[in-house]
């Protein structure tokens, strides 16, 4: 379910759940507050599978101001990611393409790579997960994904980058089909105010953890 976490009067930012896309389809964001008599074009995108916030914009003479400060502001992802790293933080600035690619070659061509950093450290770990805080200084497609599959600490319910046997076994034991990356923090100045939005995790994550997460954070 959608949850509204903020509501302006130009603007609005939301947790999107897992499994629901932000436009260009009959269930998407877009189309559920459009039954709702509320127009609303998004500001920035984050994937289908993909849950937490996203800004919303509610006319089109505030977008270009939101994504002036959505360029300027800081964005948190947590993941679940295969295994255990025994490193507990770091910047990743291996370059990617623009384009997506897939399991076989997360990075892109050669030809089109562009310069990229995610930064991130590790928030808990047990014997097969770890929960791993990311800060995202560039925007490339799938940039956290394709990093993490890059330094063998592919996401849970990643099925374009991740092993596909290995998701597929996570899958059966857990039941789990969405993909364990989420949209966490926003610290943004918008309306010539800092702001700090957080979305809660989906009840899905401290299922596979197996335990609650949030005690963590």
């Amino acid at each position: 379910m959608i949850k509204v976490i903020k509501d302006n009067e130009s603007w609005l930012i939301i947790n999107k759940p897992s499994g629901t896309s932000v436009h260009n389809d009959s269930e998407s964001v877009i189309e559920y507050f459009k039954s709702k008599n509320i127009d609303t074009i998004p500001a920035h995108r984050i994937d289908k599978d993909t849950s937490g916030l996203l800004l919303l914009a509610k006319a089109s003479d505030s977008v270009a101001s939101l994504q002036k400060s959505l360029s300027k502001s800081k964005k948190y992802y947590l993941a679940i990611c295969r295994g255990k790293t025994q490193v507990h933080s770091g910047t990743w600035s291996d370059p990617l393409s623009d384009k997506a690619e897939g399991f076989k070659n997360p990075r892109g061509k050669k030809s089109e790579l562009k310069s990229c950093i995610t930064n991130w450290k590790l928030i808990h770990a047990n014997k097969y997960f770890s929960l791993i805080l990311f800060q995202i200084e560039t925007g490339r497609t799938h940039q956290i994904r394709r990093h993490c599959a890059i330094h063998k600490l592919e996401i849970i319910g990643d099925k374009r980058y991740g092993d596909s046997k290995y998701q597929k076994l996570i899958k059966n034991k857990y039941s789990f089909t969405n993909m364990a990356l989420h949209s966490y923090r926003l610290d943004i100045e918008i309306d010539g105010l800092a702001e700090s939005f957080q979305a809660k995790t989906p009840s899905y994550f401290d299922t596979i953890m197996g335990e609650e997460i949030e005690k963590f954070l």
